[in-house]
């Protein structure tokens, strides 16, 4: 007997033998999709389900995958506004970041879960602080994660042993990568070539490729932090300098990638660099546009970041499929440049394979996850509905999800959490989070 199943659908499946199925069914046993088609398998037309949802022509899409967010910050959302990166990271947020406290970043990551949740995201790629502890939420929660913690070494007596995201990354490879039966995964992390020495990288590396994990970077965000480094190393870009030092010999997640020469990007598409395109971030602090198009080109693997919520200010993947796909016209002046469905596949399977989960999530395919959500399109916004693919890249937004699915659970239904108490996490916030970025506590 199925588990759950959904019809009178308009499914995108981001399946290419099947991308668009009209009034199709899914179906969901054990936490995997069995079958996504037009019409019910005979095998399963008589035997029912325990429970049957009518979709009512509504879109149901893979989940969505955030492939660069640091989900805490969202205790800043807000705080400091309007100003350039650098100014931004050093004179505002990372003095702040030094007094939140472990109660007060959990508080961030329980909001931020709610969010995404509510939003339509089912998997998410984190750098944060506290993850060991953040990964007990995540595992109740019921969503999936791989978790990080940027490592920054910017005094010169720096111990790596003694560092908090070397012992981080001990703890997540030790006691969660793996854990809730593959949901959550360890990955390692250095913040960007710009807070680190080369050494320090390559202790890195060598986790991640002793535990087989992918590598979370910053990279080449702004142009600034392009120059400095070829000042540094001898007119090295930060693609090249992380690749003499082997950083991408192992699967690796770069975040931003805006200021890239054409020689980084063959580089990344040569290592097999996923590069995660945040737009909305770096159009608000001004650090530019990634040529999202020329990646394409060079078969680099695109997925798309909220990065974090001081900086965007918001978890709603929508904004960013939107966005990238307006801002890869509007640059190239190429109206095909990424079309609907391509913003979509950054979004999933994009994501997906930046995450090193391509053969688990990020499409509707029978064998597997089933992580799912659905978009209620009975709006006056996304009537009427010609095109599944274009309603959901370019009219749909994070409001208009009414059904989000991990492994089969539902975990948000028409404005409910089922897994965590939304209500919750904004008192928790305002109580322990808020008094430290005011500076009160």
């Amino acid at each position: 007997m199925l588990d759950l199943l959904i019809k009178n659908a308009n499914i995108i499946t981001m399946d290419e033998l099947s991308p668009v199925i009209r009034g199709g069914s899914v179906g969901i046993a054990g936490g995997k999709l069995v079958f996504v088609s037009e019409t019910v398998p005979e095998a399963f037309s008589h035997e029912g389900a325990k429970r049957t949802i009518d979709a009512k022509g509504n879109i149901v899409m893979p989940g969505l995958i955030n492939a660069h967010a640091h989900t805490a910050m969202c205790v800043m959302r807000g705080y400091a506004d309007d100003y350039r990166l650098d100014d931004w990271l050093f004179n505002k947020i990372f003095p702040i970041e030094g007094r939140l406290t472990r109660e007060a970043v959990l508080a961030g990551v329980r909001l931020g879960i709610a969010e995404m949740l509510a939003s339509g995201t089912t998997s998410y790629s984190d750098m944060y602080s506290n993850q060991p502890a953040a990964a007990e939420i995540i595992l109740e929660s019921g969503l999936r994660a791989n978790l990080s913690n940027g490592i920054i070494a910017l005094s010169e007596d720096f111990d790596i042993e003694a560092d908090r995201a070397t012992k981080e990354l001990a703890a997540l490879i030790r006691d969660w990568h793996g854990a809730g039966n593959g949901r959550i995964r360890a990955d390692a992390s250095i913040h960007a070539e710009y807070t680190s020495p080369p050494w320090v990288w390559e202790r890195v590396h060598a986790a991640a490729a002793e535990n087989g994990l992918v590598t979370h970077i910053h990279l080449c965000e702004t142009a600034k932090e392009t120059a400095e480094c070829m000042e540094r190393h001898g007119g090295k870009t930060p693609v090249e300098i992380f690749s003499d030092h082997g950083i991408f010999d192992t699967p690796a997640a770069a975040a931003h990638c805006v200021h890239l020469t054409e020689n980084d990007m063959r580089i990344m598409a040569e290592k097999g660099v996923s590069a995660v395109h945040c737009p909305v971030s770096n159009l608000k602090l001004a650090s530019g546009v990634a040529n999202v198009k020329r990646m394409a080109e060079l078969g680099i693997n695109l997925a798309l970041g909220t990065d974090g919520c001081a900086s965007n200010n918001d978890h709603d993947l929508f904004e960013e499929i939107k966005l990238a796909a307006l801002l890869a016209k509007g640059t190239s002046l190429d109206p095909t440049a990424v079309p609907a469905y391509e913003a979509l596949r950054m979004a999933t399977v994009g994501g997906a394979k930046a995450q090193g989960r391509e053969n688990e999530v990020g499409r509707l395919k029978p064998g597997f996850e089933a992580d799912l959500i659905m978009l209620d399109v009975h709006k006056p916004r996304l009537q009427p509905l010609f095109d599944p693919v274009a309603a959901a890249a370019y009219a749909a937004n994070g409001s208009d999800v009414c059904l989000t699915v991990v492994r089969g659970k539902v975990l948000y239904e028409n404005g409910e959490w089922t897994t965590i108490d939304a209500e919750k996490a904004i008192a928790e916030v305002q109580r322990v989070a808020v008094p430290i970025v005011l500076g009160k506590k």
